[in-house]
């Protein structure tokens, strides 16, 4: 009897919440995985840190805007996957570099198809795509045959690179997949995203080390998956039949406001709102402003709605979330309360 052959994976911004969880689950499996990331001066990244000394762990530093550098990984390990989970993907960051969000999330995923397509053409590539595509479609629900109307730079540039995977698969028989995923968190979670700077802001209240939080459109809803489920979504298409597009998402939406009201329950606090837009507060049963609203946390241009439809991928695949809002925001609360304790 034939033992399954081990994976070879290649994981791009591996430090990243998605990234390092594919990475500990294909190491569980026993693949061999290489990942890379930019260099950081403040030492390695803390989402990987468990499995830096693994001995089937390739850690490499560098750049996937770099055309010459990420061939020669491509052309010399011929990986079996290509996850890339490499991305500027803080919207408001887009407004600010727009060219170094298109070079890195649009103009390096051109170089890897290209590469793939000259040097390993039996490599399986998966684009991380965003609902952020979606922009200003208010046609709901929506999933990955919708019109998408893209309003940041980030948008536009993942839209670019989505397009770019269905190209290179119809044209040169490439097995390359979008997965559309919606808003999906976890513990993972940079502190740069607002669920995140909730999450972690009600564990600092809690211990006495923050007072308030301050944010800014509270009345944006998005599609909250579980980031480890998420994961799970994206190796089941790397093993499906033949490459698609696949859709991620709950099919239910909450607004910002909700997730605040969320989160400051697990620490026993019910907040409660008074005034409007950048006057608005929340404030606990004992009168005090635990939230803030602030012009500065407001987007240029906003989604106001997502809403996702994952039917195809349940369809095709078998894949349904099973953790939901509540014990979502929960999850997160904990994990923050027992770091700082």
């Amino acid at each position: 009897m034939v033992k399954n052959k081990k994976k070879v994976v290649l994981i791009t911004g591996i430090s990243g919440m998605d990234a390092s969880i594919l990475a500990e689950k294909h190491l569980a499996k026993g693949d061999k995985v290489i990942g890379i990331d930019r260099w950081k001066p403040d030492g390695k990244p803390i989402n990987i840190k468990n499995i830096l000394g693994h001995k089937n762990l390739t850690f490499i530093t560098g750049d996937i805007t770099e055309k010459n550098f990420i061939e020669s990984i491509i052309k010399d390990n011929k990986p079996d996957y290509l996850y890339n989970m490499g991305a500027i993907s803080l919207v408001p960051e887009s407004f600010r570099i727009p060219l170094v969000v298109m070079q890195t999330n649009t103009m390096a995923v051109l170089n890897m198809l290209e590469a793939i397509r000259h040097y390993s053409p039996n490599t399986k590539y998966l684009q991380a795509s965003s609902s952020e595509q979606l922009g200003s479609n208010k046609t709901l629900p929506q999933n990955t045959e919708s019109v998408m109307k893209p309003v940041s730079i980030y948008g536009v540039s993942k839209l670019s690179s989505y397009h770019l995977v269905r190209v290179y698969r119809k044209a040169f028989g490439l097995f390359a997949i979008n997965s559309l995923s919606w808003n999906h968190e976890g513990t993972k979670r940079s502190l740069d995203f607002v669920t995140r700077k909730i999450t972690i802001a009600v564990a600092n209240i809690k211990m006495g080390k923050q007072k308030y939080i301050t944010l800014g459109n509270m009345n944006a809803y998005r599609d909250w998956g579980y980031a480890d489920e998420f994961c799970d979504a994206f190796m089941l298409m790397m093993n499906a039949k033949k490459p698609d597009d696949y859709p991620l998402a709950t099919g239910k939406t909450h607004s910002i406001r909700e997730f605040v009201e969320e989160a400051f329950k697990h620490i026993g606090m019910n907040i409660t709102w008074k005034g409007k837009g950048l006057k608005e507060k929340g404030y606990d049963q004992d009168g005090k402003v635990r939230v803030r609203t602030c012009k500065e946390f407001y987007r240029p241009t906003e989604v106001h709605l997502l809403h996702g439809d994952a039917r195809k991928t349940k369809k095709l695949l078998g894949w349904k979330p099973k953790v939901k809002f509540k014990q979502l925001v929960k999850i997160m609360v904990k994990n923050d309360l027992r770091r700082l304790s």
